[in-house]
């Protein structure tokens, strides 16, 4: 009996005319859409302990809610294209800066029914302000470089920034 293999596109079929070249866009393309899915699961679980910690305190606007998924999506994204995926060092950490978003949120928030989207962009702010500080803490603790002309750095996944132009 002869009983077929089964076909594996990632492999170079036999009599190909290019049987020896192999096109590197599928596996890049698996490593991208896995490296999205991570991120989509690390944004869900962010925001999963910020409904936690706002809780029945107020509502979050369905306009902050789109922009602190959109901000962070694009942060963790970045992070972990340049990091790889840290998620389950950097756990805690994460998680404990989402409780101080949602704590800033409230605050700013403050007298209003629920946390619009201008609460929610002043309380990343603070959340961004606090990673930087704590990164050039952690870097001259380190003894690595921490003046403002260093590139840039990531305290965990919610502080990264642009590198800096090469000269």
């Amino acid at each position: 009996m002869n009983i077929p293999e089964p076909r594996n596109d990632r492999r170079p079929q036999a009599g190909a005319p290019d049987a020896l070249s192999i096109d590197v866009s599928l596996p890049l393309a698996d490593e991208a859409r896995d490296l999205e899915r991570e991120v989509e699961y690390v944004v869900d679980e962010c925001f999963f302990t910020v409904g936690q910690v706002v809780g029945m305190r107020m509502t979050v606007d369905y306009e902050a809610v789109v922009w602190w998924r959109d901000h962070y999506r694009a942060k963790f994204l970045a992070a972990m294209t340049a990091f790889g995926n840290r998620w389950v060092q950097d756990r805690a950490n994460v998680t404990g800066v989402a409780i101080m978003l949602a704590e800033r949120a409230v605050r700013y928030a403050a007298g209003k029914s629920s946390i619009d989207c201008g609460a929610a962009r002043l309380a990343a702010a603070d959340v961004q302000r606090y990673c930087a500080l704590h990164a050039k803490r952690r870097a001259a603790a380190l003894g690595d470089d921490q003046s403002d002309a260093a590139p840039a750095r990531i305290a965990g996944y919610w502080c990264t920034g642009d590198p800096e132009p090469e000269p």
